[in-house]
């Protein structure tokens, strides 16, 4: 049988791909990814993600206001959301969140876009994608104030939480974990985090063209590279590579409810 795999968080409309990205395009299935969620960051990213999203039946998108954007956040970007909600092919809001490792935005706005876009997602009946650097504490805290608001399911991309954390959040928000290039790193510590999933919480991610796995760090990460992460989590949790993609998808489609059956 052969092995197909899935890429939920990928941005494939970043400049880094404007060279490469018709033939990345064509060589997906090939390359074994058979489905691929785009995700925005930005007004701009997310225009662009729900365009590819609507050129390529493997295709999907998130579209939302990165914590880094936050500052960008306004009515005309709210509205773009909102109206592009109900798209077929749009399966969650993100990716939202907290960076306190750049502050591109200031904290505050940070924290009110995250709060504005989770209830927004309640609202519009999506789920959201978290993204949380070096801010655990007052995501857990934003998390805890409006869990009435959360749902339709939480996912954190490229996810690196704690052990303790992984537990709290599948006990108190069944949520979900995307695993990308990171845990192919020498230095990754997170393998504790990973034996407290509940496989079927459990997602393969690239955010290409960053975090790009070994044996190709340095390099342009691309959506093929999922297969490398998906391998290394087999390894990790001792399950044959086609059980744990079977695995896969169904917690993909279980998550993100309105991606079509592959």
């Amino acid at each position: 049988m052969q092995q197909f795999f899935i890429d939920v968080h990928a941005h494939l409309d970043d400049e880094a791909f404007d060279t490469t990205r018709e033939q990345i395009l064509a060589d997906l299935q090939q390359n074994g990814v058979q489905v691929l969620i785009n995700c925005g960051s930005d007004l701009p990213s997310s225009k662009n993600s729900l365009q590819l999203a609507t050129q390529h039946s493997s295709i999907y998108c998130v579209l939302g206001c990165h914590p880094h954007e936050a500052k960008t956040y306004d009515k005309n970007f709210e509205e773009f959301l909102i109206n592009n909600a109900n798209h077929a092919k749009t399966v969650a809001i993100g990716e939202i969140g907290l960076d306190y490792h750049y502050d591109f935005s200031p904290r505050e706005i940070q924290r009110q876009v995250f709060v504005q876009q989770i209830k927004l997602a309640h609202t519009l009946n999506l789920p959201i994608v978290i993204h949380t650097r070096e801010a655990w504490g007052d995501t857990l805290e934003i998390l805890k104030q409006n869990k009435q608001y959360l749902t339709n399911g939480v996912l954190f991309h490229c996810y690196n939480g704690s052990a303790e954390v992984t537990k709290l959040l599948t006990k108190e928000y069944d949520a979900y974990f995307s695993l990308g290039g990171a845990i192919t790193f020498k230095n990754f510590n997170g393998f504790d985090a990973i034996s407290a999933m509940p496989i079927e919480r459990i997602l393969t991610e690239t955010d290409c063209p960053y975090m790009t796995p070994v044996p190709f760090r340095g390099k342009t990460n691309t959506p093929q590279n999922v297969a490398l992460v998906a391998q290394k989590l087999s390894q990790q949790l001792d399950l044959p590579l086609q059980t744990l993609c079977e695995t896969l998808k169904e917690n993909t489609l279980r998550f993100f409810k309105k991606i079509k059956p592959f």
